[in-house]
């Protein structure tokens, strides 16, 4: 009985210690919506686009905004997901010309997001936001 109890306790503690042994979600580091935010603006700014801080702001706090919107279409069919999304990438659209005051400028942010989404496909990473589909 005392070597079936001994056996058990080691079985355990080697599961729980190879569990222990897994880094979290993200490489350890958490999900910090304003460090995202932050490092979003910064690559707003530096890219060709030269957006100021303020149209930088504006628009990742609108993408912010509508990846939460986006969030709650999980449970939706495919094509229900697709035309909302068609839907809430238009209004997108909409409010960056709005807080950008140029239709053109908005445009060419969302030029930005396609090729920054279609890097990340091409790296294997998940692509979302910012282009029009």
């Amino acid at each position: 009985m005392k070597k079936i109890f001994f056996l058990a306790a080691i079985i355990t503690a080697t599961a729980f210690t190879t569990v222990m042994a897994q880094p979290p979600a993200g490489g350890g580091r958490g999900f910090d919506p304003a460090a995202m935010k932050a490092r979003q603006i910064q690559q707003l700014k530096n890219s060709d686009l030269k957006l100021t801080d303020e149209q930088a702001d504006s628009v990742v706090s609108i993408n912010m905004e509508m990846m939460m919107q986006m969030r709650g279409m999980r449970d939706l069919s495919q094509d229900e997901r697709l035309s909302k999304m068609k839907e809430l990438n238009e209004a997108r659209m909409k409010r960056w010309a709005s807080a950008l005051k140029d239709e053109d400028l908005a445009k060419k942010v969302a030029d930005y997001y396609e090729k920054q989404r279609q890097q990340r496909m091409q790296q294997g990473g998940r692509g979302f936001g910012g282009g029009q589909n």
